[in-house]
């Protein structure tokens, strides 16, 4: 059985990063559009009276655009299996037919404490064929909504190898913090951690997250805060790294931080959510939530040891070759097969 994958698109994920790349290692019938809303007028009224009682809250008018073109296609083969890619953001009704015969797959990718915010029928989880989870941590919401263990998959998020690669695994003259992203980042975390480094003129901070966040960093003379980077620019400041600081205050996948263990950055994190699943001590430094002084640390002792950052960027590199997308549709062609 062929499956379809569906899903609708942000303008904001480069063309080679974002877990819908995962599609192009697929042999499967693909349906996508843009994630974004009508504009005005009648549409606009009718997508917010839709959104009241979709699945997903996060529904757009590019969900329900995808869904309508999934409908069509089932009309024409009504035993085809249905893989919603950001289930959590884009499925509107079609879990209503979940129970009625529909072999539905939903990966998502929320963490556990915004699920509940999200989902509007999580009874219409256990009619699912299967379920791909990102993390481990998200195992329990949907065991507490009944859904059979057998159907929850962990099949972790992957990174393209071929695009992200090192420019060198040769450590970079210059020691360089790189932070990517906006969603769930603890920026006040981000901003003490940066403060303690103000006086160390070697050691200097980028970070690129969205336009309305950089308030959080006025008058600190040690970090560039870069807002509208282009692909070709992100590539080579995540090859610039020395590390990659990610300071979320919560997490399953994230794909910056792939992209950046693919480009040889060494990893510098806190043992939150799912990022402990995604990393390992060879390449990365975990310390406690929340523990500003030992991230400090653990920038401090990378940056004054060339041996240990070298180990690190080979490291970071081989680990992040075991997330390559071919091995991770392997792993959810096996899925497929199973439901089929």
């Amino acid at each position: 059985m062929r499956p379809l994958l569906a899903w609708s698109q942000d303008d904001i994920l480069a063309r080679r990063s974002g877990y819908h790349v995962l599609a192009d290692y697929l042999d499967a019938d693909k349906v996508c559009a843009a994630r974004e809303e009508t504009a005005s007028g009648l549409p606009r009224l009718w997508s917010r009276v839709r959104r009241r009682f979709s699945f997903s809250r996060w529904c757009t008018s590019g969900s329900f655009a995808v869904e309508r073109a999934v409908s069509q296609r089932l009309a024409l083969e009504s035993s085809q299996l249905v893989h919603f890619l950001w289930c959590d953001r884009d499925l509107a009704f079609l879990d209503l037919r979940a129970s009625r015969g529909l072999r539905l797959i939903g990966t998502f990718h929320q963490c556990p404490d915004d699920l509940p915010q999200v989902i509007r029928r999580p009874s219409s989880l256990r009619h699912f064929t299967a379920i791909l989870l990102m993390s481990e941590t998200q195992r329990s919401y949907f065991l507490q909504h009944r859904v059979p263990s057998e159907k929850l998959h962990v099949v972790r998020h992957g990174v393209d190898v071929d695009h992200f690669t090192p420019a060198s695994l040769d450590v970079p003259e210059e020691f360089m913090v790189l932070a990517v992203g906006g969603t769930r980042r603890d920026y006040v975390q981000m901003r003490a951690v940066a403060e303690c480094f103000v006086d160390q003129k070697r050691i200097r901070f980028v970070f690129v997250g969205p336009e309305d966040k950089g308030h959080h960093f006025a008058r600190l003379g040690n970090i560039s805060y870069r807002i509208r980077v282009s692909d070709a620019e992100l590539l080579e400041l995540s090859r610039r790294a020395s590390c990659f600081l990610h300071l979320p205050e919560n997490a399953t996948a994230n794909n910056a931080l792939l992209e950046a263990m693919a480009c040889g950055a060494p990893v510098v994190s806190q043992r939150v959510g799912g990022v402990p699943e995604y990393v390992t001590a060879e390449c990365a430094t975990l310390s406690a939530a929340g523990d500003v002084t030992s991230t400090v640390k653990a920038i401090s002792d990378l940056a004054a040891s060339l041996s240990r950052q070298q180990e690190m960027r080979h490291a970071a590199r081989a680990h992040a070759l075991k997330h390559d997308w071919r091995i991770i549709a392997k792993e959810t062609a096996e899925i497929y097969r199973q439901a089929a």
